[in-house]
């Protein structure tokens, strides 16, 4: 039996054993997916001791350890070395390897979305380089960041902006919120402070349907939550430890489906 974990913090609500379980048994594939919750870097190396000795096959890594495991890998890939962060890591002939997987699952949760001219992120964090990655490598248009501490940020040329402090002209723009829904955020003040339309709107958190961010938005606006980018970083990830298209076996339409009865139409 193969033997994946979700490596994080405070991440008991995540639903991604739910999507590794689903895929498991649609593909008959012994394996089981668990969760791991460290309270700070010190427990980085005995996972990656778990890695190496066969205790666990792969792991995804979440917030706050995305960057703590790069100093322990073998290799890395090199579009996860240009984000400057791993969330997807397997052995192989004992050997560590790091890939994103995130800046995947971002393209795929904006094919439903229409044309955009620019982008809008809130919050600079862990996932942001992945965004940013993406936009500059397939999509090249202008990309504003509003977050609290941009000193750190591997943002790829984009214009930065203290989330306090700022204002701008966006054109025709996709937003994304990046801070977690627990945050108090004053959506009305930050949103009227961006010259311009939105013509798309994402919220990184899945863990609500709707978030407040989301509900800012009227009708005329596309929004959705962060399930898609989820579910695609994930299948993505699969793809990577049994190193073929295993994901191409799965029906998206029908896990997102299986997701949404399990965790929002309760």
């Amino acid at each position: 039996m193969k033997r994946f974990a979700l490596i994080g913090r405070d991440i008991k609500g995540s639903f991604s054993p739910a999507i590794h379980s689903y895929c498991f048994e649609a593909m008959g594939l012994d394996a089981g997916y668990g969760i791991i919750d460290i309270e700070s870097k010190s427990g980085v190396p005995d996972i990656v001791a778990q890695l190496k000795e066969g205790g666990l096959d792969a792991i995804n890594v979440t917030a706050p350890y995305k960057k703590d495991f790069i100093a322990h890998l073998d290799q890395i890939n090199s579009r996860a070395e240009s984000i400057g962060s791993v969330n997807c890591i397997h052995a192989c002939d004992g050997e560590l390897i790091g890939n994103n997987t995130d800046w995947f699952g971002f393209g795929k949760a904006l094919d439903s979305f229409p044309d955009f001219e620019s982008v809008v992120i809130i919050g600079s964090g862990a996932v942001v380089p992945a965004l940013t990655y993406y936009i500059d490598t397939r999509i090249s248009c202008p990309v504003n960041i509003i977050g609290r501490n941009l000193d750190d940020s591997k943002t790829l040329g984009a214009s930065l902006h203290i989330i306090n402090d700022f204002n701008f002209k966006a054109k025709n723009y996709l937003i994304i919120n990046t801070i977690p829904y627990q945050s108090k955020i004053d959506w009305v003040n930050i949103i009227n402070s961006i010259e311009g339309d939105a013509v798309c709107a994402m919220d990184l958190n899945y863990h609500l349907k709707a978030t407040e961010f989301l509900n800012y938005f009227n009708s005329r606006v596309d929004t959705k939550n962060g399930l898609d980018m989820l579910i695609h970083q994930a299948l993505m990830s699969l793809d990577i430890w049994y190193n073929k298209k295993l994901s191409l076996s799965i029906n998206v339409g029908d896990l997102k489906k299986d997701l949404m009865g399990r965790y929002y139409d309760k």
